[in-house]
């Protein structure tokens, strides 16, 4: 597999340059990308600092580097662009059509994306984040009709972290409660969230990459057994099919999938903060 660096450069968070550059290079599976974040390039002193980087990796690489750039401030991403590699400027591409498009120039604004420019709904979101913290793994059941949706599933399906993306991307209210053996061998939903049956969703997971997962986090025992991933698996999804629970199968999904498509399925409201 063919090896080459690329750099995500920014002059705030990177998160959108980021997301972007992984967009596009996810289309290059034949190649292995090296990438290196360089977020708060916002001074020159940073932007020369990041060229000889950039630099450096030109030279231990038969082919430039690749450069994914969120750079508002024209001198700095002058001095960006002329390094070794090969600049792709993800805010000039959009920004220029757009000036035409509106007739008006943008504000050119450091970081207005990323800012908190409605600070109701940025303390939305924290109270959100803080909401899916305290009922995680299904403690403090009685805030629970306080959520906007109940992940559920077995051990090790991704539970936390996708309510905690749902939480902090979206400002949704998740809990998320455990189905343990003791559960699954009832084959009804467990009596603590029965009365919340039209909140719930159901994550499933491939059994041999629910072992994997297990094997990695705590190997003895028959937590990470086949045999008895494989069985919690198939009376989870009975469960979820027996009680008209909506489930998605999360073995080759991204968290963000994951939250997209319970956002979508389970009809929830979100807000882009």
């Amino acid at each position: 597999m063919k090896d080459r660096y690329a750099f995500i450069v920014s002059d705030r968070t990177g998160i959108t340059a980021q997301t972007m550059g992984h967009m596009l290079l996810s289309q290059f599976p034949t190649i292995k990308f090296k990438t290196v974040s360089l977020p708060f390039t916002d001074t020159d002193e940073k932007a020369q600092q990041a060229v000889r980087q950039i630099n450096s990796a030109a030279g231990k690489d038969d082919e430039p580097p690749l450069i994914f750039a969120t750079l508002v401030n024209d001198k700095i991403r002058e001095i960006i662009s002329r390094s070794n590699g090969v600049f792709f400027d993800m805010i000039d591409q959009f920004i220029q059509p757009l000036e035409k498009e509106l007739g008006i120039e943008s504000s050119h604004a450091i970081g207005s994306s990323h800012g908190v420019v409605d600070p109701e709904k940025y303390t939305s979101r924290i109270a959100a984040v803080n909401f899916a913290v305290r009922t995680d793994d299904g403690v403090h059941l009685s805030s629970y009709n306080q959520a906007a949706v109940i992940i559920i599933g077995v051990s090790r399906t991704g539970k936390t972290p996708t309510s905690l993306y749902l939480s902090l991307h979206f400002g949704i209210y998740v809990a998320n409660y455990p189905l343990t053996p003791a559960d699954l061998d009832t084959g009804r939903l467990p009596s603590p969230i029965e009365k919340y049956r039209d909140k719930l969703f159901g994550l499933s997971i491939d059994p041999e990459r629910l072992a994997q997962i297990r094997q990695e986090r705590f190997a003895q025992g028959r937590y990470a057994q086949f045999k008895q991933c494989k069985y919690e698996v198939s009376q989870a999804e009975a469960m979820f099919r027996q009680e008209n629970v909506p489930y998605v199968n999360t073995t080759s999904k991204s968290i963000e999938e994951l939250a997209t498509t319970i956002i979508h399925r389970a009809d929830l409201k979100r807000d882009l903060i």
